[in-house]
């Protein structure tokens, strides 16, 4: 015997859509029928468990570097722009800068030893 299988195009937005209307019976069915969802959703959290305990560790660190002392609002940050400034662009603005940072090689950079307190000249 054999069977005819007709497949229709199906988009995300429309499984989404979906999920959304299903009972949490249902869902609990759904994620054991599909258990790479639970395993994605659990190494996701893993992922951002990790990231913020990187982000406090280097918080940690770098209030030490500076004696606990926080940076002014008016101290010189990235290329000509005070971390006032910094801190004041949109999310989007950011991103493009940190783009545009991220395609500069490293290694071309010229790395200053410079103590926390020092004055521009």
């Amino acid at each position: 015997m054999q069977a005819n299988i007709f497949t229709l195009a199906v988009s995300l937005e429309q499984i989404a859509a979906v999920i959304k209307r299903m009972s949490p019976e249902d869902r609990k069915q759904l994620l054991a029928m599909v258990p790479e969802l639970v395993t994605d959703v659990i190494q996701q959290k893993q992922l951002l468990d990790d990231t913020v305990q990187t982000v406090d560790q280097l918080k940690q660190e770098l209030l030490e570097e500076l004696d606990g002392q926080l940076l002014s609002l008016d101290e010189p940050f990235l290329e000509g722009f005070t971390l006032g400034q910094y801190l004041e662009l949109s999310d989007a603005e950011r991103e493009k800068l940190w783009d545009k940072w991220g395609e500069v090689a490293l290694e071309e950079i010229e790395e200053v030893e410079v103590h926390p307190n020092a004055l521009l000249a």
